[in-house]
């Protein structure tokens, strides 16, 4: 192999091109910030206000929140209670957590009674016909009747002590409404929280996302080896199950990095053993890697500018780039060796420029329909592959020549393969009814295997959960809130105030809901706090100056002395105001208060009611459809309908995405045959691609209909090339040999995406494999029956 040139513009050219990269690069390490919520893959949904209530979630305190459970093998809670209790000392002062809690707190019962029982006479009654029924004359026998019942239980030491001042036990039933509120099972024993009288509870809440592995990953190794200390402690005894989203967020970054990292070493080890293979330099095989390593890093640096970070999905994906970017170099490296010019390499970059930029711009079209989508991720998956594209060729065109040398002398692999990749396409000419056969049988798998073809919006599609994890995750989660996951009604406001009163009406109508049979049970901010008016109406109402004589007029004939409720008017008259979401602060009540609350985009509040067995969602959303500031919110549902409307728009795209990848091609060819030629293949080859997934049981999901997107960009390419040769008669064995390198290294690079744990992954490795395999068989097929390039023919 001759050495490169040394001429003065060349290396001038050559060394402002590494500049770039280098300078790029150097961006690229500085300002590195990889995401991984998944959240930016999931459309928006039709209703902006739950679109932005999913954004805002993703962050709130019932998202950071983490639940340890600690039991004993041998059934113990005190040695259960005993190792939570070590473990929470160990995670206390980690600077990710928020706050920690075992138990209500030592203080937990008087600052409950100094909370509630000076307000009992705002809460009485939280909707109006219950407050008139309540202090009608049949309301305060009723009520008189149940003050002597509960009196004469016994238990009544309590209700004793604070009847004179309490006739109509409002503030004991607010401490139901309290109990109500923990769901699930969870108890107390020696002042920590237990489940299921076994399981001892610890419950922390970190400071940042959820979503945020930075902080996830080092809170979690603290907990294993918390945990691992604590039950060496205890003779191997224990065992410990979490639930948070917190889990599956550093699960999934974890399982993406491990992808990130075995598909790109794969197919970088696979592509250079198949240069090393074919072109016998090892100087070549880092010369092709070139235009990869400028569209790579200027892909990177235009994203992570634009957005601040790069999403885990997006270098996972990027790392297929390999096998489109690196598809220019082998070309120019066939061409330049194959049939070499005069003018040195940069004169066969000027002769395969047309065709290389024509095939740059249909793979670009494919990924660029992608920046229309609803989904962030895909957004940005399309500015980082378009970029990443065009780059790749440009350097190709005006970088890469100036490394190479004058005069390489090929390989006697590459000629050999060259032509006999030639003598095979000369006997398909002379065979042309046997290679109609292979079209032919593609039509056929398409009219057997498209009607097939089950669709499935299922967002659960996007992420593969562990069963194992997922498994222990409910057992927990049921052992403290037992309500369904994804399923809320949602009351919105301007502020609290005006979220306060829609979430009264809310839990007003779930009770009826609950009648119903509509839904089993719910938990709410409504059991802490009511909206100010709300409060202001009980007050308004027990100072009816006719009251206090009907209340003891009811009293005296159930029994009771006349005038021993009279502290029950006088505390009304000098009682603290009513209460705020801002009087829960400090109290033991305040993190169940947050996990109920959320802030969306523009300031407006969002307080969540949790849910549990929905039976009739018709009829729920029925009963809550006149409150105007009121959704439910049915994740999985809605991601789905979401889903759905993107197939269709994506569907959409890939037809206008046909028109204009048929558009470049007519208008660079000007023969419709010729054009057709160069078209039809790709087309066919996704449709076959399509097809052959839907016959092997495999549900077709959004991400098959993204890479049928890529399937045609990519297919195009390889008509494309076959066309030019028509332009370059001399250069056919060397267009014919870049073709099927292209073809392989395509395959190392987005067929080894099926080898990756993400299903998202898998759906487009699989059918951007199979369909640019197609499109290398049906690619040359096409052009022979279209009869275009008969004169190359070599025989």
């Amino acid at each position: 192999m001759e050495p490169a040139r040394s001429d003065r513009p060349s290396a001038w050219r050559a060394g402002i091109g590494a500049a770039i990269v280098a300078g790029l690069a150097a961006f690229c390490a500085l300002r590195l910030q990889v995401v991984t919520d998944i959240t930016a893959f999931m459309a928006d949904v039709a209703d902006p206000k739950l679109a932005a209530l999913s954004r805002g979630m993703a962050s709130s305190e019932l998202t950071r929140t983490l639940v340890l459970s600690v039991s004993d093998e041998r059934g113990e809670p005190d040695v259960a209670i005993a190792g939570a209790r070590a473990l929470a000392d160990r995670l206390q002062n980690r600077p990710e957590v928020a706050w920690l809690r075992t138990g209500p707190g030592e203080l937990h019962a008087e600052a409950i009674h100094n909370l509630y029982y000076p307000r009992r006479h705002y809460l009485l009654a939280d909707e109006l016909a219950g407050l008139q029924d309540r202090l009608s004359d049949d309301g305060l026998r009723a009520a008189a009747r149940e003050l002597r019942r509960q009196l004469g239980l016994p238990t009544s030491g309590v209700i004793k002590q604070i009847a004179p001042a309490d006739p109509l036990l409002a503030y004991p039933t607010q401490l139901r409404r309290l109990e109500a509120a923990q769901g699930g099972g969870v108890g107390l024993r020696d002042g920590h929280f237990v489940a299921e009288d076994q399981h001892a509870l610890v419950m922390l809440a970190t400071r940042g996302s959820p979503f945020d592995a930075t902080e996830q990953g080092p809170l979690q190794a603290a907990i294993e080896a918390a945990f691992a200390e604590v039950d060496a402690q205890s003779g191997g005894r224990l065992a410990l199950e979490q639930s948070g989203v917190a889990r599956f967020a550093l699960a999934a970054e974890t399982s993406m990095r491990a992808d990130i990292g075995r598909i790109s070493t794969v197919s970088l080890v696979g592509i250079i053993a198949l240069f090393l293979l074919m072109f016998r330099s090892p100087r070549l095989v880092l010369l092709s890697l070139a235009p990869l390593a400028a569209g790579v890093t200027a892909a990177l640096a235009a994203c992570l500018a634009l957005f601040g970070a790069v999403h885990g999905l997006t270098l996972a994906f990027g790392a297929t780039l390999i096998g489109v970017c690196i598809d220019y170099s082998v070309h120019l490296f066939n061409h330049h060796m194959l049939d070499p010019p005069r003018g040195g390499p940069r004169e066969s970059a000027r002769r395969i420029w047309p065709g290389l930029l024509l095939g740059a711009l249909t793979t670009v079209a494919g990924f660029a329909g992608l920046a229309w989508t609803s989904f962030p991720g895909l957004r940005e998956v399309a500015l980082f592959a378009s970029i990443g594209v065009l780059v790749a060729a440009l350097a190709t065109r005006y970088w890469l020549p100036d490394l190479l040398p004058m005069a390489p002398k090929p390989g006697w692999l590459q000629r050999r393969a060259a032509a006999g990749l030639a003598r095979m396409v000369a006997a398909m000419r002379r065979r042309r009814s046997a290679v109609a056969v292979l079209p032919a049988a593609a039509l056929g798998l398409c009219v057997v295997g498209l009607p097939q073809i089950e669709w499935s919006d299922d967002v659960r599609l996007l992420t593969a959960l562990d069963p194992g994890m997922l498994a222990e995750d409910e057992r927990v989660r049921g052992r403290v809130s037992r309500m369904d996951g994804g399923r809320f009604v949602v009351a919105f406001g301007a502020d609290d105030e005006a979220a306060l009163a829609g979430n009264d009406a809310v839990a007003v109508r779930l009770r009826a809901a609950q009648a119903a049979g509509e839904i089993e049970a719910f938990r709410s901010l409504h059991a802490l706090v009511w909206s100010t008016a709300l409060q202001r109406d009980n007050a308004t109402a027990l100072a009816d100056p006719s009251l206090p004589a009907r209340l003891d007029a009811a009293f005296v004939a159930e029994g009771f002395r006349a005038g021993s409720f009279a502290k029950f008017f006088a505390d009304m008259s000098h009682g603290p105001d009513v209460m705020r979401p801002a009087d829960l602060v400090g109290t033991p009540l305040a993190e169940a208060a947050r996990t109920f609350r959320a802030e969306i985009e523009g300031g407006e509040v969002a307080l969540v009611t949790l849910l549990r067995g929905v039976g009739d969602a018709t009829a729920l959303q029925a009963r809550l459809a006149d409150l105007p500031q009121v959704r439910y919110f049915d994740q999985q549902g809605m991601m789905q309908a979401a889903f759905g409307r993107y197939r269709a728009r994506t569907l959409e795209l890939v037809g206008f995405g046909l028109f204009a990848v048929l558009a470049m091609v007519w208008l660079r060819y000007r023969k419709l045959g010729l054009a057709l030629a160069a078209f039809t293949p790709a087309v066919l080859a996704a449709a076959t691609a399509l097809a052959v997934v839907a016959l092997s049981g495999v549900t077709i999901g959004i991400l098959h209909v993204v890479a049928l997107l890529l399937v045609l960009s990519m297919g195009v390419d390889y008509g494309v090339f076959l066309a030019e040769s028509r332009r370059d008669p001399g250069g056919f064995d060397a267009t014919v040999l870049s073709v099927l390198l292209a073809c392989l290294s395509t395959v190392l690079a987005f067929g080894l995406l099926a080898m990756s744990q993400s299903p998202a992954l898998q759906a487009i490795g699989v059918t951007v494999g199979l369909g640019v395999l197609l499109s290398l068989v049906l690619a040359p097929a096409a052009l022979v029956l279209a009869g275009a390039g008969e004169e190359k023919d070599r025989g």
